[in-house]
């Protein structure tokens, strides 16, 4: 080179050549090799760096050439800085198009993926991981995954980081727990790899986070199944057994050596198995196993083992398994141990023996039917009741055997199920005709029979012989509509008579008449001659005026010598008629007792019954002043109802309707509390029944039921309502709750009537402190029916119901249901004396039957003796009250005392 003009510039040339033609790395070498040598060159010979004026000169042939290669090395400088700047861009893009990857990758993978800190905060999160936690990026960035790590996990999880960070791993995973945004736990599969610096400081770890909650869920549900598989083999006393046929190889489980007692020491084999199974079942088993053997098919076997405490019972199950020849390679079985159940089936044929001598021994019928109504079982009593055998009955139609009928010449019953078939057991009283002739009145009930899945497979029928309880119940009922002396009907089944009368005054237009007699001079006689006198008498007159009147005229012993008439569909001139003949009739006999003579006569009063008067108050009201004005008058006389009698009438002035009007707005109303309590525990008062005393304007105090007899107008009873229910809830009610007292207030039928009252009644109590539960309503029991919507929607409200007033008209039942109230308040007269009247302990022993039937509770009284709250607790009566009880005090001296209750 030291004889080339300008050697750099063929420097150059090579150097180009390597640029061009060989990799970076080569080419980078060849550059430095160049440059060193050319520095050692200089560093040697520092002359080379001298140019000469005559090297110029010397060299000026080689000129031309130098110029032709100027631009090669031009050129060739350009194509490197082309080169190397190409490389950079390129390198830069590779950098770019690898981030952009990498962060497609993460942002979009199905998975979450997180660039995490070294102190654990979230430096970047994708879609995935912010949809598994919750969280935005952004949340994410304010924690740290310890925040978010299930305590338990965060321990191993952190001993992880710190062997990753220190070298010891190079990455872990992990299954771990999470918190949710909502603070759920989910569970997570944890990958974590560390990036680190060039110098190997840690910079950022990036986790793959999987959710894996199914697959938990599912390893949870396959474990708990294996948990029940597993127990449920040994709950049922299941073991599993393997016989190997060619090698003769038997293979047992732990239930197994269990089962047989065998220690798990021993090999089980043919002959351990053949030794344990009882001697007289060996045979059967050994030839059930090998005829399975030689056909190649399952076989069900139950035999019996003999273990060291008892014998028990197993059932096997085999199936075979075939090879390529289709012989039985092995078998594979189980072994149940079906000990208890056979003892079951024994106990159970035992009780099936003990039910059919019940059956038979029981006063009942009892009838077995199917799904198509076909007799399948009698006993004795059904025998003897239907008159046939179970021999003829067996297979026969049920309807065919038992000849029913709705009463005793009522139609034939055609269904079995005519009765309310919402009820699981039907019931349903009738008359059941025997073959042989006779007939029972029955009560009987139908209960399904079901299997443990519920299907139906026929039903029971129960009948019962109620032939002389119902005879009792129409004597009882007899007994409670009629007068026992006279053997007409008493006060209330007129009553009940003249209301149903009045009901049907609007729609018929018809006229009625109702007419009161009072017999004069009668106390004469039975002062004189004795009570056996006077009640004889009484009958005697009893029939005489019977005799004279319609089988659809009603006449009645109102009480002492008094008596009620009831005329339908009578104008006042027949009226008349009937009862001057009654009248001429009384005054003309002769009553014969012990050889002598008496007379006496009688007194009636009329009062005309049509559109314009038919309020039950009202019209007796009328008969009696008209009555009293015949007597008045010079008795033996019949004396029709005129308006101006009420004024001349002085001993029973009713008061005027102003009057009435200041007593309900002005005058003082007191409300009197009677505790009410279970006989059994007199002291646990839980309910307090309110009565009403009012003031009239003379000062006088008036009872409630005696105030309202005397209203001629609803409106009144309308008032006295408002009044009552005004009083409590503006001076009571607050207290009342705050001590827990059940009260129950009085509503009057008319009160009942009138949706606006009842309206009024709920709006005042849902603005009052008192919880709807502690609010009784006491109402009179024949209102029920009538008013059943204004009822219920009261106990919607969460009132409670008192039926009062139940006494001997039991027909009430007959269409009294289970959610019309919550209890029954039984007439005062039917409680009086209990402990001596039988008729009256068998009416309330009925009633309280009812009660229980209904789901309804009693109350009894008042009861002022010990004896007559002993004979209430016996019957079961539920509560009563009463100065056995508590003596009755104001209610706003019972809320104001120290008195606190626990409702």
């Amino acid at each position: 080179m030291l004889y080339l003009p300008w050697p750099f510039t063929f420097i150059i040339v090579l150097l180009m050549w390597s640029a061009v033609r060989l990799p970076r790395m080569e080419a980078f070498l060849i550059f430095l090799t160049t440059v060193m040598m050319v520095s050692l060159m200089m560093a040697a010979d520092p002359s080379l760096l001298a140019t000469p004026r005559t090297y110029l000169m010397s060299h000026m042939p080689w000129l031309p050439f130098l110029l032709i290669l100027l631009p090669a090395n031009i050129m060739t400088i350009a194509n490197i800085m082309t080169m190397v700047m190409y490389a950079f861009r390129a390198e830069r893009k590779h950098i770019s198009e690898s981030e952009t990857r990498f962060r497609n990758a993460m942002e979009y993978s199905a998975i979450g993926m997180a660039l995490v800190g070294t102190e654990g905060q979230w430096l970047q999160s994708n879609k995935a991981l912010c949809q598994f936690l919750g969280y935005s990026q952004e949340e994410l960035r304010g924690l740290t995954f310890q925040q978010l790590t299930w305590p338990e996990d965060l321990n191993k999880d952190l001993q992880q980081v710190e062997k990753l960070i220190s070298g010891e791993i190079n990455t872990y995973s992990m299954e771990k727990r999470y918190y949710n945004r909502n603070g759920d736990v989910v569970w997570a599969l944890l990958a974590v790899s560390l990036v680190r610096h060039t110098d190997g400081t840690p910079l950022y770890f990036i986790a793959q986070i999987e959710d894996i909650n199914e697959l938990k869920r599912t390893e949870q549900v396959n474990q708990q199944l294996m948990e029940r598989i597993t127990l449920a083999n040994e709950a049922g006393g299941i073991g599993i057994w393997e016989w190997e046929l060619k090698p003769n190889i038997f293979s047992w489980d732990k239930r197994m050596f269990e089962l047989y007692e065998i220690p798990p020491h021993i090999k089980p084999n043919w002959q351990v198995w053949y030794e344990c199974v009882l001697p007289e079942d060996r045979q059967h088993a050994g030839k059930v196993i090998r005829d399975s053997l030689q056909s190649r098919s399952p076989f069900k076997l139950e035999f019996r083992i003999t273990v060291k405490d008892c014998i028990r019972h197993i059932r096997a199950l085999a199936n075979r398994v075939l090879n390529k020849e289709g012989e039985v390679e092995r078998l594979l079985g189980i072994n149940m141990d079906m000990t208890e159940v056979k003892q079951l089936n024994e106990a159970l044929f035992q009780e099936k023996e003990r039910l059919h001598i019940t059956l038979d021994s029981i006063g009942e019928a009892v009838v077995c039917i199917d799904m198509a109504m076909k007799i399948t079982f009698m006993n004795p009593v059904a025998e003897k009741m239907s008159g046939w055998t179970q021999e003829e009955a067996l297979g026969v139609p049920l309807l065919t055997v038992l000849h029913i009928t709705f009463g005793d010449n009522g139609p034939l019953m055609e269904n079995i199920y005519s009765a309310d078939t919402s009820r699981s057991a039907i019931e349903q009283d009738v008359v059941l005709h025997c073959r042989s002739g006779g007939s029972y009145d029955v009560h009987y009930s139908i209960t399904p029979l079901s299997t443990l899945d519920g299907s139906n497979i026929g039903s029971v029928l129960v009948i019962q012989d109620v032939t002389e309880s119902h005879k009792m119940l129409r004597q009882l009922s007899y007994s409670a509509s009629h007068d026992a002396l006279t053997h007409l009907a008493n006060r209330a089944s007129f009553e009940k008579q003249l209301r149903i009368l009045l009901q049907t005054v609007n729609s018929t237009h018809q006229r009625h008449a109702l007419v009161f007699i009072d017999l004069d001079r009668f106390k004469a006689v039975n002062d004189s001659t004795g009570h056996a006198a006077g009640d004889a008498l009484l009958r005697e007159q009893a029939s005489l005026m019977l005799s004279m009147l319609r089988s659809s005229d009603v006449l009645a012993r109102l009480g002492g010598d008094e008596f009620g008439l009831l005329l339908p569909d009578c104008n006042v001139e027949s009226a008349r008629f009937i009862a001057t003949r009654i009248i001429s009739a009384v005054n003309d006999y002769h009553f014969i007792w012990e050889g002598r003579v008496h007379r006496v006569g009688a007194s009636a009063g009329i009062t005309l019954i049509d559109d314009n008067n038919h309020q039950a108050a009202e019209v007796m009201s009328q008969a009696d002043i008209a009555c009293y004005a015949s007597k008045n008058g010079g008795r033996g006389r019949v004396t029709v109802y005129e308006p101006q009698q009420a004024a001349a009438h002085s001993e029973r002035a009713v008061m005027s309707l102003d009057e009435q009007w200041r007593m309900i707005k002005e005058n003082q109303l007191m409300m009197i509390a009677h505790g009410v309590a279970s006989p059994r525990i007199p002291q646990a008062r839980n309910l307090w029944l309110i009565s009403l005393k009012l003031w009239s304007c003379e000062g006088e105090i008036i009872d409630e039921q005696t105030f309202r007899r005397s209203f001629s107008d609803p409106a009144l009873s309308h008032a006295l309502d408002r009044r009552v229910f005004h009083d409590f809830f503006q001076q009571a009610a607050k207290a009342v709750a705050s001590k827990g007292l059940s009260i129950a207030l009085p509503l009057s039928v008319a009160g009942l009537s009138s949706a606006t009252l009842v309206n009024e009644l709920l709006e005042q109590r849902e603005n009052s402190p008192l919880p709807a539960r502690l609010l009784h309503l006491i109402i009179p029991a024949e209102a029920i029916f009538d008013h059943a919507e204004s009822v219920q929607k009261l106990r919607l409200a969460g009132c409670r119901i008192v039926l009062s007033q139940m006494g001997r008209d039991l027909q009430i039942f007959n269409s009294l249901k289970a959610n019309m109230a919550d209890y029954l308040l039984l007439d005062g007269e039917l409680c009086a004396n209990v402990q001596g009247n039988l008729i009256d302990e068998m009416l309330i022993t009925i009633i309280q039957g009812h009660a229980q039937r209904l789901g309804m509770k009693t109350i009894a009284g008042p009861v002022v003796l010990p004896l007559v709250m002993d004979t209430l607790s016996g019957i079961g009566v539920d509560l009563i009250y009463g100065d056995v009880i508590a003596n009755a005090q104001p209610l706003d001296l019972l809320v104001n005392s120290s008195y606190f209750a626990i409702n």
